[in-house]
């Protein structure tokens, strides 16, 4: 059975026909031609599918300490790396052959790596670090967590610390100097410590024009953290790609994001992990108020460091908390693909499994359309395949795989 992430109906007898990385052909078996030449390989009562595309990952490889994930921020940064490098690896053995880093110090690195083919993992597009203003999210202060400035410049993994109109235009070039696939800022606060308030806006609306411009004006989609609804509605009005989390989205910002194909990259899980888990009922709201509002969601699951967003269970377990929050499992499987690819703007090579399109499918037992949990036991994974390449799996003899 071919499930294509479009949101087509799946075809019960199919056949998908790969040349090197890309799809040549695909559909149902009696109408795809099959080379006399091609290796033929039999997946006779199992599902294909498309890779999955994780919108909001940060491989920091940090290994956070009584639940303060910005003790990791201080370790070493060679540390960290290897660690990451391996937590990169789980991700894509639960199903992701691609994902977007929201900032840290090792994804412009893993790409390569993973590019390279030297190690496996997915796809890795980052925004290099993030853009924080000073007092900000992502801002480690000194006076709370007792490190010297010098480490704190060093050392932070996640942000860029910035301010003033030429200040954010500086970062953003930087940014994109360091390898930056697209843009990421935090529009808001997000409650890590107690004067980072989720309701306070973190960046004035020249600061956000500037980011924003900047990173369109060389091709760089530009993503938001906002938890308040004027961090939304100014991020939204001065044209951002995509918003996440989103925690407090009114009728008339999601109308709007409708209107300019904004995507909305809801991140549930994070809302119930880590000592700032909230509740989740204005989430929820914001959620069915996008969704009734025709927005469309990517599957981000904002994993972040180790111990306390497991890589790998953690990520996929976004997919199950969508479906919890009122999504179908084919408009799950859709955010999890071609929304997906349509957040980092490759839809016409990543996403579906479509003529053309690169070949990232994943092989599984079972049909996670009736069943989304079928997806969530890395056991019924059978393979994955990433540009026309089976990918190694995480062997079973590993520590912390995502069983």
């Amino acid at each position: 059975m071919l499930i294509d992430g479009t949101g087509r109906d799946p075809v019960e007898e199919a056949t998908l026909v790969i040349d090197g990385s890309k799809i040549v052909d695909v559909g149902e078996s009696r109408v795809v031609r099959i080379p006399s030449d091609c290796r033929k390989v039999s997946v006779s009562g199992l599902t294909i599918m498309p890779g999955m595309i994780d919108c909001h990952v940060h491989l920091t490889g940090c290994r956070g300490e009584d639940e303060i994930y910005w003790n990791g921020g201080v370790e070493p940064v060679p540390l960290r790396a290897v660690r990451a490098v391996y937590d990169a690896w789980k991700v894509l053995d639960v199903g992701f052959t691609t994902v977007r880093d929201c900032g840290s110090l090792n994804a412009v690195h893993l790409r390569k790596a993973v590019d390279e083919g030297v190690i496996a993992g997915p796809r890795v597009v980052p925004c290099a670090r993030g853009l924080s203003r000073t007092g900000g999210h992502c801002d480690l202060r000194t006076d709370i967590f007792d490190i010297s400035d010098q480490s704190r410049i060093v050392s932070l993994p996640f942000a860029e610390l910035c301010d003033g109109v030429e200040g954010v235009r500086r970062a953003v070039r930087s940014q994109i100097r360091n390898g930056a696939e697209f843009i990421k800022f935090w529009a808001s606060g997000g409650g890590t410590w107690w004067n980072d308030r989720n309701e306070d806006q973190h960046f004035t609306r020249e600061e956000m024009k500037t980011i924003i411009d900047e990173g369109h004006m060389c091709n760089r989609r530009v993503v938001a953290h906002c938890e308040s609804l004027e961090s939304a509605k100014a991020a939204v009005e001065l044209g951002i790609d995509t918003l996440e989390h989103g925690d407090v989205l009114d009728e008339a910002v999601c109308k709007e994001m409708a209107r300019k194909g904004i995507i909305f990259d809801p991140t549930v899980s994070i809302f119930s992990v880590g000592p700032w888990a909230a509740p989740t009922d204005l989430q929820q709201k914001s959620f069915n108020t996008a969704r009734a509002a025709g927005v469309k969601m990517a599957l981000g699951s904002d994993a972040f460091v180790d111990n306390i967003t497991p890589y790998g269970r953690y990520n996929i377990g976004e997919i199950r908390k969508l479906v919890d929050w009122g999504l179908s499992a084919k408009e799950a499987i859709v955010s999890a693909t071609l929304r997906g690819a349509e957040a980092l703007g490759r839809q016409d090579e990543l996403g579906t499994l479509e003529k053309g399109k690169i070949a990232d499918i994943l092989i599984v037992d079972g049909n996670p359309l009736g069943n989304i949990d079928v997806l969530l036991d890395r056991r019924r994974i059978k393979k994955i395949i990433k540009a026309g390449r089976e990918m190694a799996r995480v062997p079973e003899t590993m520590p912390h795989i995502a069983s």
